[in-house]
């Protein structure tokens, strides 16, 4: 059960990562500072439980 949801934050993490990263590099240059900051930090997140879950995964400390 925890392994399914240590894939699935997995998933779902790289999925925001890869997601969030486009929309940031891919802004008009007209848009405004707060929302790039935000989608840069959104990126970032799913990055970060994204390599946290593989990292359980892999240790197999899930």
């Amino acid at each position: 059960m925890i392994m399914k949801i240590c894939a699935t934050v997995f998933t779902i993490g790289w999925g925001a990562a890869l997601a969030f990263g486009w929309i940031a590099l891919a802004a008009p240059a007209d848009e405004p500072a707060g929302l790039q900051t935000l989608n840069m930090l959104l990126a970032a997140a799913g990055a970060g439980a994204g390599m946290w879950s593989w990292l359980r995964i892999r240790h197999g400390g899930c």
